[in-house]
């Protein structure tokens, strides 16, 4: 049986924003290069420490705040091109990333690298998380 899922825009900011909030603000050890190196490894255990390191601050309200402020920047762009609805972290955020973080008293770090959303003219989400995870249909 092959369905069509048909979701709103609306529908699509929400998931999109949950997804970052949740593997960025919820989620331990949420950083992965891809560097399985000797080098990888220690940069790997640098990365996390300082995300967990980040993750201490966090609270609830903070990331309610986060949450708030990514979903008004999303809406603000639901009538320009589609690339705008692209979300992704590759060492640092994106600017609408960083933007909401900020908004909210939230540090950067804590957003997993290699990471990406994108909300596409369907309004399905796309989503990878971190180096080498598989698209999934969000």
């Amino acid at each position: 049986m092959n369905e069509t899922l048909t979701q709103t825009f609306e529908e699509a900011v929400l998931k999109t924003v949950l997804f970052w909030s949740d593997k960025s603000f919820r989620t331990a050890l949420n950083q992965n290069n891809g560097d399985n190196s000797e080098h990888g490894a220690m940069a790997w255990m640098l990365m996390n420490m300082s995300s967990l390191s980040a993750q201490k601050s966090i609270t609830e309200d903070k990331i309610k705040l986060f949450e708030s402020k990514l979903t008004e920047l999303l809406m603000e762009v639901k009538n320009e091109n589609t690339w705008k609805w692209e979300l992704d972290v590759d060492y640092h955020p994106c600017k609408m990333l960083a933007d909401a973080a900020e908004f909210a008293g939230l540090n950067s770090g804590c957003f997993p690298v290699k990471t990406f959303t994108r909300i596409c003219p369907d309004f399905s989400v796309d989503a990878r998380y971190q180096y080498g995870g598989k698209f999934q249909k969000l």
